[in-house]
């Protein structure tokens, strides 16, 4: 089988904050030994032949340039169009104010010499007024860079509402004007490009929350950066698709032809209150499918019909109180409790069984609610634990709002390994996997067509019975991740994005798996 390769898989696997990337582009510009006009400069030229290379036959090019590093790059790619006889109409914005971090002196050397560079060619700006040439066929954004850090307002504004509403491709220089490159965050308002070329380093903003809505294609060039530059300075993240993850070896090894199903972990799955059957089900199943040697269910006795029904291979059994859990403990290898738990008496006894319980553990959906509650939160500094929260989960894990977690999704995720010592998969656009140890990952695979309800008890699943074959807890969830989510891109691929169901996963989970 081939393996999927999603639009991300070109990009760098190192993923570094904005202030990794600063600190990049001061040792490069040292290294040059200017004041950063030849790194500029080579921005514009890699800016400028993308653009070709992408619309090779567009000859009227709007450049809205603001004053900061973006806009010299802007100003680089305007002279380089006059040189080769396209016409220009370059837009600039003020100078530099509360829309984005104040230019060191050298920056503003660097961009004024690329302004009397560009002037020389034949470039001549005007200062926007509200409006772009109607007969413009490309739109460079060339306006706010990595550096912003207020809410986009005023004429910045009026700029980005312009592009976004010009009938021509808006191309993003570095980031989409208006987009928070450490967050992902849509800064009030931010330009919708068709593609996008970053350079130095990957950002973080750039694949999760907003930023693939707005980046469009996304592309990175790390013009002069030199391995050893490269490795001096530590990446925040890692980014991780099924593809990196399967380049040099297979997610799971084979098996011996002399294995068994003993070999391969035992799966006790815990959830699914009266009417939530459905939830637990697809958990089991999903175990299931990725190999779990045996996978067990502990649910509502009125559920095990639907489990047997659904997965025949799965031992369910239906239980009343928690004291009814502890025989099915202890026969398991591996825990995973929330699918369709619930919130009343009978989910928090079952719960408890399992929280006293020593055995690895993957924990979403109300099982997360509940060790959220006043009184009943805990950590697992002891033990193997994976937890799956959305963003309404992670914001009661932390005590906080969706708002909050959503503005700074790996500053949320970090929190919630480090609160309960445990790894977390916080599930989004770029699902954040991050470790009580700091590790960081983003998961660059999935699509929109996974939210729907079901997603998260499949994953759960999946968690599990990788945690049952042995991986631990941080290959679980990364692997997990990629895995669910790679699934989730095959069966959108041979199919739609739109109506695309949890259980459509389960036969490309088995196929990823081997």
């Amino acid at each position: 089988m081939k393996r999927p390769y999603s639009a991300y898989d070109h990009l760098p696997t190192d993923i570094d904050s904005v202030e990794g990337v600063r600190t990049l582009d001061q040792r490069i510009i040292e290294r040059m030994g200017d004041d950063g006009y030849a790194l500029m400069q080579l921005a514009g030229e890699a800016a400028y032949q993308h653009m070709r290379k992408r619309w090779p036959d567009k000859r009227h090019l709007c450049i809205v340039a603001g004053a900061g590093n973006n806009g010299g790059d802007g100003w680089v790619i305007a002279g380089l169009a006059i040189q080769d006889g396209l016409k220009v109409t370059l837009m600039t914005l003020g100078e530099v104010d509360s829309q984005s971090a104040a230019l060191s002196q050298t920056q503003a050397q660097a961009r004024t010499r690329a302004r009397t560079e560009a002037e020389a060619a034949g470039v001549v700006a005007t200062t926007f007024d509200s409006n772009l040439p109607d007969d413009a066929d490309l739109i460079v954004d060339a306006l706010l860079g990595t550096g912003l850090n207020a809410v986009v307002q005023g004429t910045f504004a009026h700029a980005i509402l312009a592009m976004n509403q010009h009938a021509a491709p808006v191309f993003s220089v570095d980031i989409p004007s208006g987009l928070n490159a450490s967050t992902g965050q849509i800064m009030g308002s931010a330009a919708n490009a068709e593609s996008t070329l970053t350079f130095i380093g990957l950002k973080p903003g750039l694949i999760t929350c907003d930023g693939p809505d707005v980046c469009g294609e996304l592309y990175f060039d790390k013009l002069a950066l030199s391995q050893v530059e490269r490795d001096a300075v530590p990446a925040q993240a890692q980014r991780v698709s099924y593809y990196l993850l399967t380049q040099d070896a297979p997610l799971l090894m084979p098996r011996t032809r002399n294995s068994h199903k003993g070999h391969n972990g035992h799966a006790l799955l815990v959830g699914g209150d009266a009417g939530l059957g459905g939830a637990i089900s697809m958990a089991a199943d999903a175990c299931c499918r990725v190999g779990a040697g045996l996978t067990s269910c502990a649910t509502r006795p009125e559920n095990v019909a639907v489990v047997l029904a659904r997965r025949p291979e799965c031992m369910a059994a239906g239980v009343n109180s928690g004291l009814e859990v502890q025989p099915l403990l202890e026969r398991a290898t591996v825990l995973a409790c929330g699918p369709g738990l619930g919130r009343t008496s009978w989910a928090e006894l079952l719960l408890q069984q399992v929280i006293q319980s020593d055995l690895p553990v993957v924990l979403d959906a109300d099982a997360l609610n509940i060790i959220a509650s006043p009184g009943s939160q805990t950590e697992f500094s002891e033990r193997d634990v994976v937890l799956t929260p959305h963003p309404g989960e992670a914001a009661r894990l932390l005590d906080s709002t969706i708002a909050d977690v959503q503005s700074d999704r790996l500053a949320a995720a970090t929190a919630i390994a480090e609160k309960y010592h445990a790894v977390v998969i916080l599930k989004g656009h770029g699902s954040v996997i991050a470790g009580p140890d700091g590790r960081l990952a983003i998961c660059t695979d999935g699509n929109p067509g996974m939210g729907t309800g079901g997603m998260g008890d499949v994953l759960t699943g999946v968690v599990a019975g990788l945690l049952a074959q042995g991986l631990s807890p941080w290959e679980a969830a990364m692997c997990g991740a990629c895995l669910h989510s790679a699934a989730a891109d095959m069966a959108a691929d041979s199919d739609c994005v739109r109506g695309l169901l949890a259980t459509d996963l389960l036969p490309y989970i088995r196929q990823l798996v081997n």
